[in-house]
Protein backbone atom coordinates (compact mmCIF):
# COMPACT_ATOMS: atom_id res chain seq x y z
CA UNK A 1 0.00 0.00 0.00
CA UNK A 2 1.39 3.43 -0.97
CA UNK A 3 1.45 6.46 1.32
CA UNK A 4 -1.19 8.15 -0.85
CA UNK A 5 -3.48 5.11 -0.61
CA UNK A 6 -3.03 5.02 3.17
CA UNK A 7 -3.89 8.68 3.54
CA UNK A 8 -6.96 8.27 1.33
CA UNK A 9 -8.09 5.31 3.43
CA UNK A 10 -7.67 7.27 6.65
CA UNK A 11 -9.68 10.21 5.29
CA UNK A 12 -12.45 7.81 4.26
CA UNK A 13 -12.47 6.25 7.73
CA UNK A 14 -12.74 9.66 9.39
CA UNK A 15 -15.72 10.54 7.21
CA UNK A 16 -17.40 7.24 8.09
CA UNK A 17 -16.76 7.81 11.80
CA UNK A 18 -18.24 11.29 11.65
CA UNK A 19 -21.49 10.16 10.02
CA UNK A 20 -21.89 7.04 12.14
CA UNK A 21 -21.13 8.87 15.39
CA UNK A 22 -23.34 11.84 14.69
CA UNK A 23 -26.24 9.85 13.22
CA UNK A 24 -28.09 10.59 10.03
CA UNK A 25 -29.69 13.94 9.34
CA UNK A 26 -33.48 13.94 9.06
CA UNK A 27 -35.26 16.55 6.97
CA UNK A 28 -37.72 18.79 8.79
CA UNK A 29 -40.65 19.83 6.61
CA UNK A 30 -40.45 23.41 5.34
CA UNK A 31 -43.56 24.57 3.51
CA UNK A 32 -42.89 25.94 0.03
CA UNK A 33 -39.10 25.83 0.57
CA UNK A 34 -38.15 27.03 -2.93
CA UNK A 35 -41.15 29.36 -3.34
CA UNK A 36 -42.38 27.64 -6.49
CA UNK A 37 -45.94 27.51 -5.12
CA UNK A 38 -47.40 30.83 -6.21
CA UNK A 39 -50.22 32.87 -4.66
CA UNK A 40 -53.70 32.42 -6.09
CA UNK A 41 -53.27 35.48 -8.28
CA UNK A 42 -49.90 34.35 -9.60
CA UNK A 43 -47.17 36.94 -10.09
CA UNK A 44 -49.13 39.84 -11.60
CA UNK A 45 -46.42 42.53 -11.61
CA UNK A 46 -43.93 42.84 -14.47
CA UNK A 47 -40.27 43.78 -14.05
CA UNK A 48 -37.59 44.57 -16.67
CA UNK A 49 -36.93 41.98 -19.34
CA UNK A 50 -38.65 38.80 -20.55
CA UNK A 51 -39.93 36.31 -17.98
CA UNK A 52 -39.53 38.73 -15.08
CA UNK A 53 -42.60 38.84 -12.83
CA UNK A 54 -43.26 39.37 -9.14
CA UNK A 55 -45.98 39.56 -6.51
CA UNK A 56 -46.52 41.82 -3.54
CA UNK A 57 -47.94 40.26 -0.42
CA UNK A 58 -48.24 36.91 1.31
CA UNK A 59 -46.12 33.95 0.21
CA UNK A 60 -47.95 30.59 0.42
CA UNK A 61 -46.71 28.68 3.47
CA UNK A 62 -44.93 31.72 4.92
CA UNK A 63 -45.81 34.71 7.07
CA UNK A 64 -44.37 38.19 7.43
CA UNK A 65 -43.50 40.78 4.83
CA UNK A 66 -42.36 39.95 1.32
CA UNK A 67 -43.28 38.59 -2.06
CA UNK A 68 -42.13 36.26 -4.82
CA UNK A 69 -39.95 37.03 -7.82
CA UNK A 70 -39.20 35.23 -11.07
CA UNK A 71 -36.22 37.17 -12.47
CA UNK A 72 -36.49 35.47 -15.86
CA UNK A 73 -33.29 33.44 -15.86
CA UNK A 74 -35.26 30.53 -17.38
CA UNK A 75 -35.50 32.57 -20.61
CA UNK A 76 -31.95 33.96 -20.41
CA UNK A 77 -32.88 37.22 -18.73
CA UNK A 78 -29.82 37.87 -16.60
CA UNK A 79 -30.42 41.54 -15.81
CA UNK A 80 -30.92 40.81 -12.08
CA UNK A 81 -29.48 37.31 -11.46
CA UNK A 82 -27.23 34.89 -13.30
CA UNK A 83 -29.24 31.91 -12.05
CA UNK A 84 -31.84 30.71 -9.54
CA UNK A 85 -30.65 27.96 -7.14
CA UNK A 86 -33.81 25.82 -7.32
CA UNK A 87 -36.60 26.25 -9.85
CA UNK A 88 -37.38 29.66 -11.36
CA UNK A 89 -38.97 31.49 -8.40
CA UNK A 90 -37.41 33.21 -5.39
CA UNK A 91 -38.67 35.09 -2.34
CA UNK A 92 -37.82 38.69 -1.56
CA UNK A 93 -38.28 41.20 1.21
CA UNK A 94 -37.82 44.95 0.97
CA UNK A 95 -37.56 45.22 4.75
CA UNK A 96 -38.73 43.07 7.62
CA UNK A 97 -38.82 39.31 7.90
CA UNK A 98 -40.35 36.40 6.01
CA UNK A 99 -41.13 33.78 8.65
CA UNK A 100 -42.28 30.19 9.13
CA UNK A 101 -42.79 28.18 12.32
CA UNK A 102 -41.43 24.68 11.71
CA UNK A 103 -41.77 22.88 15.05
CA UNK A 104 -40.46 22.74 18.60
CA UNK A 105 -37.08 21.90 20.07
CA UNK A 106 -36.19 18.39 21.18
CA UNK A 107 -33.30 17.85 23.57
CA UNK A 108 -30.05 16.42 22.16
CA UNK A 109 -30.88 17.25 18.54
CA UNK A 110 -28.67 19.38 16.30
CA UNK A 111 -30.75 21.67 14.06
CA UNK A 112 -29.19 22.97 10.85
CA UNK A 113 -30.73 25.63 8.60
CA UNK A 114 -29.38 26.21 5.09
CA UNK A 115 -30.72 28.92 2.79
CA UNK A 116 -29.41 30.50 -0.40
CA UNK A 117 -29.27 34.29 -0.27
CA UNK A 118 -28.80 36.29 -3.45
CA UNK A 119 -27.35 39.65 -4.42
CA UNK A 120 -29.16 41.42 -7.22
CA UNK A 121 -26.91 43.14 -9.74
CA UNK A 122 -28.60 46.48 -9.10
CA UNK A 123 -28.62 46.59 -5.26
CA UNK A 124 -26.38 46.20 -2.24
CA UNK A 125 -26.38 43.05 -0.10
CA UNK A 126 -28.70 43.20 2.91
CA UNK A 127 -30.19 39.70 3.09
CA UNK A 128 -29.78 37.59 6.21
CA UNK A 129 -31.36 34.52 7.76
CA UNK A 130 -31.53 32.67 11.04
CA UNK A 131 -33.39 30.35 13.37
CA UNK A 132 -35.36 31.92 16.19
CA UNK A 133 -35.69 29.59 19.17
CA UNK A 134 -38.05 31.08 21.70
CA UNK A 135 -36.78 34.63 22.02
CA UNK A 136 -33.19 33.84 20.98
CA UNK A 137 -31.87 34.23 17.44
CA UNK A 138 -29.23 31.93 15.93
CA UNK A 139 -27.98 33.86 12.87
CA UNK A 140 -26.90 32.12 9.68
CA UNK A 141 -23.41 32.82 8.39
CA UNK A 142 -21.89 32.58 4.93
CA UNK A 143 -19.90 34.44 2.30
CA UNK A 144 -21.32 37.50 0.55
CA UNK A 145 -22.15 36.46 -3.03
CA UNK A 146 -20.90 38.25 -6.10
CA UNK A 147 -23.45 40.49 -7.87
CA UNK A 148 -26.01 38.31 -9.64
CA UNK A 149 -25.03 35.20 -7.69
CA UNK A 150 -26.09 33.30 -4.55
CA UNK A 151 -24.38 32.03 -1.44
CA UNK A 152 -25.50 29.36 1.03
CA UNK A 153 -25.90 30.60 4.60
CA UNK A 154 -26.01 28.16 7.53
CA UNK A 155 -27.29 28.39 11.10
CA UNK A 156 -27.05 25.68 13.79
CA UNK A 157 -28.12 25.14 17.37
CA UNK A 158 -28.34 22.22 19.75
CA UNK A 159 -31.47 21.31 21.67
CA UNK A 160 -30.86 21.44 25.42
CA UNK A 161 -33.04 21.07 28.54
CA UNK A 162 -33.16 24.89 28.67
CA UNK A 163 -34.76 25.30 25.22
CA UNK A 164 -36.64 22.00 24.89
CA UNK A 165 -40.22 22.59 23.73
CA UNK A 166 -39.55 26.12 22.50
CA UNK A 167 -40.85 27.13 19.07
CA UNK A 168 -38.44 27.05 16.10
CA UNK A 169 -39.03 29.80 13.53
CA UNK A 170 -37.16 30.34 10.27
CA UNK A 171 -36.52 34.02 9.57
CA UNK A 172 -35.44 35.50 6.23
CA UNK A 173 -34.57 39.16 6.75
CA UNK A 174 -33.61 42.27 4.85
CA UNK A 175 -32.91 45.80 5.97
CA UNK A 176 -33.86 48.72 3.76
CA UNK A 177 -32.81 47.21 0.43
CA UNK A 178 -34.25 44.08 -1.16
CA UNK A 179 -33.03 40.72 0.12
CA UNK A 180 -33.57 37.62 -2.04
CA UNK A 181 -33.90 34.02 -0.84
CA UNK A 182 -34.26 30.50 -2.23
CA UNK A 183 -33.96 26.79 -1.40
CA UNK A 184 -34.59 26.74 2.36
CA UNK A 185 -33.56 23.49 4.07
CA UNK A 186 -33.76 22.40 7.71
CA UNK A 187 -32.47 19.15 9.23
CA UNK A 188 -32.06 17.60 12.65
CA UNK A 189 -29.33 15.19 13.70
CA UNK A 190 -28.97 13.38 17.04
CA UNK A 191 -26.11 14.55 19.25
CA UNK A 192 -23.54 11.71 19.30
CA UNK A 193 -23.24 9.84 22.58
CA UNK A 194 -19.77 10.07 24.25
CA UNK A 195 -19.53 6.27 24.57
CA UNK A 196 -20.19 5.83 20.84
CA UNK A 197 -17.58 8.43 19.97
CA UNK A 198 -14.99 6.73 22.19
CA UNK A 199 -15.70 3.30 20.71
CA UNK A 200 -15.48 4.54 17.13
CA UNK A 201 -12.34 6.55 17.85
CA UNK A 202 -10.69 3.43 19.30
CA UNK A 203 -11.59 1.52 16.15
CA UNK A 204 -10.05 4.18 13.93
CA UNK A 205 -6.84 4.19 15.99
CA UNK A 206 -6.64 0.42 15.62
CA UNK A 207 -7.09 0.63 11.86
CA UNK A 208 -4.47 3.38 11.70
CA UNK A 209 -1.94 1.10 13.42
CA UNK A 210 -2.70 -1.68 10.94
CA UNK A 211 -2.14 0.69 8.01
CA UNK A 212 1.09 1.93 9.54
CA UNK A 213 2.44 -1.61 9.83
CA UNK A 214 1.60 -2.26 6.17
CA UNK A 215 3.59 0.82 5.18
CA UNK A 216 6.67 -0.25 7.16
Amino acid sequence: MTLLQARTTMVSLCVVVFFVASGFATDITVNNPSFETLPSGGLPEDCPGPGCHFSRGPIPGWGGAGGQLQPGTQVNNFSEFNSVPDGITTAYSNGGAITQVVGTVEEDEIYTLMVDIGLRKDTSFTGSAGLQVGSRMFPATGDTPAPGDWSTYTARFVGTPANEGQTITIQLNSFGVQGNFDDVRLTETPVPEPSSMLLLASGVLGLAQVLRRKLM
